[in-house]
């Protein structure tokens, strides 16, 4: 695991907590993150979760899709973290649509789904967005994906399946 992805600013980090208590960091991404998303992506989510999140099977992104996402006038990118975990668990994304409500996307490791972390990191995003001016958003989901649906739908989130 790539050393260092903590190191963190208070003015970028947020502190969330699931229904359990579960506390949580959300650290703005930087360029340097791009190994440590990379990491997730490949040695911490399967490959059906990858597919679920970008409706393919996808072990990494590309450097310039990365610049796009951390990219501050496209929105928030978020790495998630779980003080005692040694990497990020998860991605967060809020993105802005040119039209229509933003997006928001999440990747979460594999033996942290389940836990609350989706709906903790939701929840923030979403109140991100009202912030913003943006009281409804949406989510690129496949039908059949029940578990990311439940959560969009929590939301009142608009759910996007034409992907």
């Amino acid at each position: 695991m790539p050393q260092g992805f903590l190191v963190e600013s208070q003015r970028d980090t947020v502190a969330v907590s699931t229904a359990a208590g579960l506390r949580l960091h959300l650290r703005r991404a930087t360029l340097t993150d791009l190994e440590a998303a990379n990491h997730l992506h490949r040695w911490e989510c399967s490959a059906e979760s990858r597919r679920a999140r970008y409706h393919a099977s996808r072990d990494r992104i590309r450097h310039a899709e990365w610049r796009h996402l951390i990219d501050p006038d496209r929105g928030y990118t978020f790495l998630i973290a779980c003080p005692q975990w040694p990497g990020p668990i998860g991605l967060a994304h809020l993105l802005w649509q040119h039209c229509g409500p933003p997006e928001i996307a999440l990747l979460i490791a594999d033996k942290w789904q389940g836990r609350g972390v989706g709906t903790a990191v939701a929840r923030h995003l979403a109140g991100l967005a009202a912030a913003h001016g943006h009281p409804v958003q949406q989510a690129r989901i496949r039908s059949g994906n029940d578990r990311a649906i439940r959560l969009a739908n929590r939301f009142h989130a608009i759910i996007d399946d034409a992907v």
